[in-house]
């Protein structure tokens, strides 16, 4: 599957990148510079654009799917403001849904364990609801802050979960995007997930 990611040049970015391409998925992405596209292939990217000299309509084309993480680790969640510009995001769905791509899988920027005040500071919420609107075939997940320590390629999955830790490896979040995008079971679907001791795929099938 040729598939678009959103936020491959953040360090979640590059473990998705490289399950994608364990699993013999075609994945394109966005790099800032030459040196980062390059690095950004060694991760597992088919193809890299540059975010200042190609067209975003042209690199979506003939993507099957999309994997939106960018909003996840811009300093969005906990307490704080969130610096990803939600009408951005919502813009550039419009587009993939114009192109009548049919598969959407997206990394909220509103975490679980956020105070209801702070999840309408910078309308964080507002991408969420179009999608859930919108014709995708869609998936929204929401998570607690992604660490780096090794992972157990277990989760805990639900449409409400209480998490006992406010922590994530980034393999098991970027396990569970990966899985997430062909299982039919979480289409159409928002849930919650953090660290815990189910297996990833059995989590997900049971939502």
């Amino acid at each position: 599957m040729k598939v678009f990611l959103f936020g491959g040049s953040e360090e979640l970015g590059e473990y998705v990148l490289k399950q994608l391409a364990e699993r013999g998925h075609e994945t394109v992405t966005v790099a800032e510079n030459t040196n980062r596209a390059e690095e950004l292939k060694m991760f597992g990217a088919a193809h890299v654009m540059l975010a200042d000299d190609e067209d975003f309509t042209k690199a979506i084309a003939d993507a099957e799917a999309i994997i939106y993480i960018g909003a996840a680790t811009f300093g969005a969640g906990g307490e704080q403001d969130a610096l990803v510009d939600h009408e951005a995001v919502i813009e550039s769905l419009e587009e993939a849904e114009r192109q009548n791509i049919g598969r959407i899988v997206y990394l909220s920027p509103v975490r679980i364990d956020e105070s209801e005040a702070s999840k309408e500071t910078g309308a964080k919420e507002k991408p969420e609801e179009w999608i859930e609107n919108s014709r995708f075939d869609y998936t929204v997940i929401r998570t607690v802050k992604a660490v780096s320590k090794p992972g157990k390629v277990t989760i805990e999955a639900a449409e409400k979960v209480k998490p006992d830790s406010d922590e994530m490896p980034y393999e098991d979040m970027a396990g569970t995007i990966v899985e997430t995008l062909e299982n039919e079971n979480t289409f159409r679907k928002t849930f919650e997930m953090t660290a815990g001791d189910t297996p990833i795929k059995e989590a997900l099938d049971a939502l």
